[in-house]
């Protein structure tokens, strides 16, 4: 039963994980963001390995009020150009333009705008190449700049500046497929930045942006870049670009923004809000330095799910829910090491998975759990105590037992033996079942557990397995209520049955040992010790001396005082008993019931 537990709870959960599979694709987005936090701690006296180095150039509301021109950034490309003619003489490795070029000509209404955008794209393209971003609107059309200008720049430089963006809008991949049918003849931005730099092989697979690695980026003016060439700084354009990659593009704030894992832009603490240059920028990076984080087989996480899921044959809930605990550490940890070395695998399916096997077979433990325990309460309920059942059922009974001070009742019917020498069996049993029908419930509501029944002979227990607060206040008010019963059975049932039942009780109290007695093929739960003889004796004597309940002056000394005041128990002496030094004593009556009766059921 346990074993199906197990692969059901297996297989239910790796189904459940399938179906929430849209939900582990955004708990994968913020592992890889936690990831990227963590090994960036790790790595913040680590240099990124840049080849080449990156510079860029950030058009902000400053280099537009130089220019005095407002945006968008077309009206402005004659700064541009002259920024594109002044970088080129620094000779750079590449300059890379992100921003929308003009869609026509303005020659006519401001002469030299063309002609200083064209020269900076062609002296930027001869000065070690141009890639330029191709805008497209929001249905997918592309929106080429004029003619002129792709002349100047090369129909080969054009690139879409697309990524995708995941299920919570943030950046973190690039997939050289993500263009549309309507572009999807034009490579990527990053991909012709690739192919400059001579290498494509790096992009020509989907993978994550590394994240993990290099400082925030820092921007130079583009008002600055000008005032450089205008003053003839050729050193600290020199400084700043040459033999870099160049990147240029808007960093105003509410244009061109993308949401990515960490903030990359030095200005801005907010990644949130990323100019699309600075995550060019981040990209470039990853190719040209550890390349981009390839993700594993699609087969991995699944493989990884299955054997999470084993966590399910592990026996022991405790060990269970702390297996599955450093397993949830253990996944993260193996997620942040292979990400670090260049591969991501998503391991939030293996990890709801896991959790879902842990709960699942958890809950069909409790629900067999108590089925069993149904099951067993049902079939020996009758059988033992319910103090005792409790103690089964909860795995506290045991050969090695216990000791404690405790309370011992034994009771017998007074001339039973020789009546039922002379009735029917059945008769005998139905009187017998009337009779303990009546006593057990008493015995249990006092909490005392019943060793066994011995014919027309009972032994109790107050205080295994379970302690009492007071066992022999417990042991002498069942006792009381027993003789009562018993008392208003007889005036119920005389007539039936035609004779009196009169019972003898003998209470003790002492210390015991308790547990398990017998073997392993056949055990009972029972205590052993002086009170035990002592209580057997006592019944016995109760017989001659006329009294119902006999009790040890050791035991009336444990009683509430009001109930020794109460009930009158009468002081006997010391009593001699059969094999045992003689034992103070004290007797109770109730009425006739208390009386000497000697009369028995008559066939």
């Amino acid at each position: 039963m346990r074993g199906r537990a197990a692969w059901l709870a297996a297989v239910a959960s790796l189904a459940i994980a399938a179906a929430l599979l849209p939900l582990s694709l955004r708990f994968d987005a913020l592992l890889f963001d936690q990831q990227v936090h963590l090994l960036r701690l790790w790595r913040a006296d680590q240099a990124l390995p840049l080849v080449p180095d990156l510079v860029v150039v950030g058009i902000d509301d400053a280099s537009l009020a130089a220019t005095g021109e407002p945006l968008p950034a077309s009206l402005i490309h004659a700064e541009l150009g002259r920024a594109l003619q002044a970088i080129a003489a620094a000779a750079p490795r590449l300059t890379v333009v992100d921003i929308g070029l003009p869609l026509a000509s303005v020659e006519t209404l401001r002469p030299g705008h063309d002609r200083a955008l064209v020269t900076g794209l062609v002296r930027a393209r001869e000065a070690g190449g141009v890639v330029v971003a191709l805008t497209h609107d929001a249905a997918g059309r592309l929106t080429p700049p004029h003619e002129s200008f792709i002349a100047a720049a090369g129909a080969d430089s054009l690139g879409l500046p697309l990524y995708p963006v995941d299920v919570d809008n943030v950046v973190r991949r690039f997939d050289p497929n993500i263009a549309g049918a309507d572009v999807a003849t034009l490579p990527t931005l990053l991909a012709r930045i690739a192919a400059r730099l001579k290498i494509p092989e790096r992009t020509a697979h989907a993978g994550w942006i590394d994240f993990t690695r290099g400082a925030a980026f820092d921007y130079v003016p583009l008002a600055a870049v000008n005032a450089w060439s205008r003053e003839s700084r050729a050193a600290d354009l020199a400084r700043n670009f040459a033999g870099k990659v160049v990147l240029i593009g808007i960093v105003v704030p509410y244009q061109d923004r993308h949401v990515l894992p960490i903030a990359l832009a030095a200005w801005e603490r907010d990644a949130a809000g990323t100019p699309g240059v600075i995550l060019h920028a981040q990209a470039v990076r990853s190719i040209v330095g550890g390349g981009l984080i390839r993700a594993m087989p699609a087969w991995a996480p699944w493989v990884l799910a299955v054997l999470f899921v084993l966590l399910t044959a592990v026996p022991s809930a405790i060990w269970r829910w702390a297996a599955l605990a450093a397993l949830l550490a253990a996944g993260f940890a193996a997620g942040a090491v292979l990400h670090a070395n260049g591969w991501w695998l998503p391991v939030s399916s293996a990890l709801v998975a896991a959790t879902l096997a842990v709960i699942i077979r958890t809950a069909l433990d409790v629900v067999l759990a108590r089925r069993e325990r149904a099951r067993l309460t049902q079939t020996f309920g009758g059988y033992v105590s319910p103090q005792l059942l409790r103690a089964i059922l909860s795995g506290r009974v045991t050969t090695a037992g216990g000791r404690r001070a405790m309370a011992f009742m034994f009771a017998d019917l007074r001339g039973f033996t020789a009546w039922s020498e002379h009735t029917e069996p059945e008769e005998v049993l139905a009187v017998l079942n009337r009779y303990y029908t009546t006593v057990t419930p008493i015995v249990h509501r006092h909490g005392g557990t019943i060793d066994n029944f011995r014919g027309d002979g009972i032994m109790v227990m107050f205080g295994a397995p379970e302690a009492h607060a007071r066992p022999c206040d417990a042991a002498f008010n069942a006792a009381r209520e027993i003789v009562i019963a018993l008392a208003q059975l007889n005036s119920d049932e005389l007539d039936a049955r035609g004779a009196a039942l009169d019972v003898s009780i003998g209470l003790a109290w002492g210390e015991a040992v308790f547990g398990d007695l017998g073997s392993d093929d056949r055990k009972d739960f029972t205590a052993l010790g002086d009170a035990v003889n002592v209580a057997a004796r006592l019944q016995d004597l109760a017989k001659s001396l006329g009294y119902p309940v006999l009790v040890t002056m050791a035991a009336v000394d444990q009683l509430d005082p009001f109930a020794r005041v109460t009930y009158e128990l009468e002081p006997l002496g010391e009593a001699p008993l059969k094999n045992h030094s003689p034992v103070a004593i004290a007797g109770w009556r109730h009425g006739s019931a208390g009386a000497v009766a000697a009369s028995v059921p008559q066939s």
